[in-house]
């Protein structure tokens, strides 16, 4: 969670490893009281006209195929296996841009930059 990074960068910069080893005994335990959620069919039933798109960046949790107890019933994530594959598929090009921009001081220069330079994208 977005709260957990903002608690652990500072203790990164300043190594503070006592530190970092706290924050994740509460990341654990606030986890621990999450161990019997699992996004089920009942719940998806909750959602408007009952529609929901179940999305995941993946690997998951599968109840019953990856692991008796997972975060999703096996039901719900195959029947929304192909759009969670095609965004996961997105994952490493978010991953190299998140690298890429948190080690520029202006990100907003940075991509500017890229998208006018001349150079053809191909997609492979």
């Amino acid at each position: 969670p977005y709260d957990v990074m903002l608690k652990r960068v500072p203790l990164l910069h300043a190594g503070d490893q006592a530190g970092l080893k706290d924050l994740e005994k509460q990341c654990l335990a606030n986890n621990a009281k999450f161990m019997d959620w699992e996004c089920t069919e009942e719940k998806m039933k909750l959602t408007k006209g009952g529609k929901a798109l179940y999305m995941h960046c993946l690997p998951a949790d599968i109840s019953g195929v990856s692991c008796k107890a997972g975060e999703v019933a096996d039901s719900v994530f195959d029947r929304y296996r192909n759009d969670t594959y095609r965004e996961a598929g997105f994952k490493p090009y978010i991953i190299a841009a998140m690298i890429l921009l948190g080690k520029r001081k202006d990100q907003v220069k940075t991509l500017k930059a890229l998208l006018e330079r001349k150079h053809s994208r191909e997609i492979m």
